[in-house]
């Protein structure tokens, strides 16, 4: 079973990602995080094939979430999700290795 992390401050998008998700991917196991911070403590505690993160959250943002994984949790892929994207963002999480 393939286990995905979302990480979004946002209840009602991250609760219609997860849903989504679930209808579509039989074999998956969904993880939720409000922020980076509660998202890194599911990875001490979890490994995951994806992690999926907004950029823009309260008490961890996602570009000091993606600085640690890039050390941390360096084989796991991560899918960055914005709505203020711009080329220097999107410069910026490629050197992360992330899309």
């Amino acid at each position: 079973m393939k286990q995905i992390l979302i990480v979004d401050d946002e209840k009602k998008f991250l609760l219609s990602l997860t849903e989504g998700l679930k209808s579509r991917l039989n074999d998956v196991k969904v993880f939720t995080a409000h922020n980076g911070k509660e998202a890194l403590e599911v990875l001490k505690s979890t490994t995951v094939d994806l992690l999926v993160t907004d950029l823009k959250m309260p008490i961890m943002d996602g570009f000091e979430l993606l600085a640690i994984m890039s050390t941390h949790f360096a084989s796991t892929p991560v899918i960055v999700m914005t709505a203020f994207g711009t080329p220097h963002i999107e410069k910026h999480i490629r050197q992360f290795g992330s899309v």
